[in-house]
């Protein structure tokens, strides 16, 4: 019985899931066409779904998502916060990379020092929680520049990033700076992206410029590449700002 209860829940969820961005509603073919599902088998779900609201049909025939899944939502968009994730994934990135982890968010014409795990390195930047530094200096800064819709970027469109500011050329996240904020000092990277495709906050590395060469700087880019990605996830953000791009064309010499 309590397999035949989760082969029929897997099922209803592959119906939802069947739906794209794009979909205003799926006929049962189009259904069947994408769960791989028989009709019959699709038609006993849809009606289970929809006495739950979990699906509509129209009276045209087809289905659409229904209120319920509006409702489930916004309750997972009200309590997904990122506070409720953070500490465990800083703590993290510093085992793994030995470099200080920082958590800012926007405030204003600034940034924000929200969550801080600092590196055991005799040599490392020394920012605190509840600091507040310039909004687009340094790699934090700019993905704050490149990325957050209500900064102004005269001629940049969102998520242009230049090829010598990315750790890997065909991402623009992470972005690595040298010297940009201190001369000694380099940061690498990475936005977390909301459900509203908002930039919700930026994770950064920071330590000492010598040991944030390419190699090494591509190790770490990916591992918080990683950890972005799975707390925009978390958060009911798209992915779609992490996607390999082909690089712009280079603009002018490189600034580091």
């Amino acid at each position: 019985m309590k397999t035949e209860l989760q082969t029929s829940v897997g099922r209803a969820l592959a119906v939802l899931d069947s739906f794209r961005a794009g979909d205003q509603s799926l006929s049962l073919a189009e259904l069947a066409e994408r769960t791989g599902f028989y009709k019959s088998t699709i038609l006993r779900l849809a009606q289970s779904l929809q006495r739950a609201n979990f699906l509509v049909r129209l009276e045209s025939g087809r289905y659409q998502l229904g209120a319920a899944l509006i409702r489930l939502g916004e309750i997972c968009k009200r309590s997904a916060r990122i506070d409720d994730h953070i500490g465990p994934v800083l703590q993290k990135l510093v085992e793994t990379t030995g470099e200080s982890a920082t958590l800012y968010v926007r405030k204003g014409g600034q940034r924000f020092c929200l969550r801080r795990v600092d590196s055991q390195r005799a040599l490392r930047d020394h920012v605190r929680e509840g600091d507040l530094l310039p909004l687009t200096i340094g790699a934090p800064g700019r993905v704050f520049l490149y990325f957050d819709s209500d900064v102004a970027r005269p001629n940049l469109a969102r998520g242009e990033v230049p090829p010598e500011f990315r750790t890997t050329p065909s991402r623009p996240l992470p972005i690595i700076t040298h010297g940009e904020y201190e001369p000694d000092l380099a940061s690498i990277a990475c936005g977390i992206f909301g459900p509203a495709d908002e930039l919700v906050g930026v994770i950064c590395l920071t330590g000492l410029g010598s040991r944030f060469q390419r190699k090494a700087a591509q190790a770490m880019g990916d591992t918080l590449l990683e950890a972005c990605q799975r707390l925009t996830a978390l958060l009911g953000g798209d992915l779609a700002h992490y996607a390999p791009r082909k690089p712009p064309a280079k603009r002018g010499a490189p600034r580091r």
